[in-house]
């Protein structure tokens, strides 16, 4: 699983994940995605559109870091899915806790709003 942060505008970083989140792929990147999206405790919008598979571990990563962020007052939405993985994100309801959207520019209007 590959990883990429970018500070864009204002107070919102954009974490851009490549790969399956899986247990294998989680442990590659927890440590850096809690580091960038919550030790810092700026806003966070996540591409989700390179990640090709989602398990519960990928799940518990981002409830968790949504959950951390809000304690902070920030705000955590994710973007771009995979028919396949916004499948599996509506199976689990996460929509009930995290704001998913289709576009970059939609998640950056959900920080915003």
């Amino acid at each position: 699983m590959e990883m990429q942060v970018i500070h864009l505008i204002d107070d919102v970083t954009c974490v851009r994940l490549d790969g399956r989140m899986d247990t294998l792929g989680v442990d590659q990147i927890e440590l850096k995605f809690s580091a960038s999206a919550v030790a810092q405790g700026r806003n966070t919008i996540v591409d989700l559109s390179q990640v090709s598979f989602l398990t519960s571990m990928g799940i518990r990563l981002l409830i968790a870091s949504a959950r951390a962020l809000q304690l902070k007052g920030k705000k955590f939405v994710l973007f771009g899915a995979s028919e396949l993985v916004l499948g599996i994100l509506d199976t689990v309801a996460l929509d009930q806790i995290v704001p998913i959207v289709a576009t970059e520019q939609l998640a950056i209007q959900s920080i915003n709003s």
